[in-house]
């Protein structure tokens, strides 16, 4: 991912407006994001402090959202974009230090946890040998049976699937206000920073990082919830 990336730009935005934007720009957020939470609260325990490592957590939202659900669990976000890491600072002020803030890039090795998450952030990572190490990282943090689990766009790699999911896309937008034209412009504006690897291929990266069972916990086209339990 590069080090100059900043959603701000990305989405030509002020960073404020970002989480009501994204509801539009994304279809399925809200379902996705329900998702989500309800495979944490299945997999990590509820009697006992855990620690969640949010990559690419942006305004704070996905770890607000983790942080509310698991009320035992510690909160690293982890982003390179400082103005994000300041929204998301006021954003989840009210936990304390159970939300933590690290100004790194997730390339590095990460910190010991039993759960990663991530929602609509890897797919900044164009690079796939990148990307591949990043998964690695991701399974040697996980303490055993932790486990990963990215929400992101996973556009079909089939010639009809691929244009129908990105027809899905296109149209969610549409009950938003954003007509055709206007959300393919936005859809190939992000093709310059975005990459959406086929669901195959982000699980042979799943399970060449370690993981014995790469899955998909969820899945709406255009988007789903993949990785795998260490």
């Amino acid at each position: 991912m590069s080090e100059s990336h900043s959603v701000e730009g990305h989405l030509k935005l002020n960073v404020a407006d970002y989480d009501k934007l994204i509801r539009q720009l994304v279809p399925g957020y809200a379902a996705m994001r329900a998702a989500h939470m309800e495979l944490l609260k299945k997999f990590l325990p509820t009697d006992r402090r855990v620690t969640v490592l949010d990559l690419g957590g942006g305004t704070g939202a996905l770890a607000e959202a983790v942080a509310e659900t698991l009320p035992l669990a510690d909160v690293e976000i982890w982003d390179i974009d400082r103005a994000m890491l300041g929204v998301a600072r006021e954003r989840c002020a009210r936990f304390g230090d159970r939300v933590r803030y690290v100004e790194q890039s997730f390339t590095n090795p990460l910190t010991p946890c039993d759960a990663i998450v991530a929602c609509i952030a890897l797919h900044h990572v164009k690079d796939l040998t990148v990307k591949a190490a990043i998964y690695k990282n991701v399974f040697a943090a996980l303490k055993p049976d932790g486990i990963f689990a990215n929400a992101d766009v996973a556009i079909a790699a089939d010639g009809k699937l691929r244009d129908f999911s990105y027809q899905q896309w296109v149209d969610a937008m549409g009950t938003h206000g954003i007509d055709e034209p206007q959300a393919n412009a936005h859809i190939a504006s992000w093709a310059h920073e975005d990459y959406y690897p086929p669901l195959f291929t982000e699980l042979e990266l799943v399970a060449k990082a370690g993981f014995a069972a790469p899955e998909v916990f969820w899945r709406q086209l255009p988007d789903a919830i993949f990785g795998g339990v260490k």
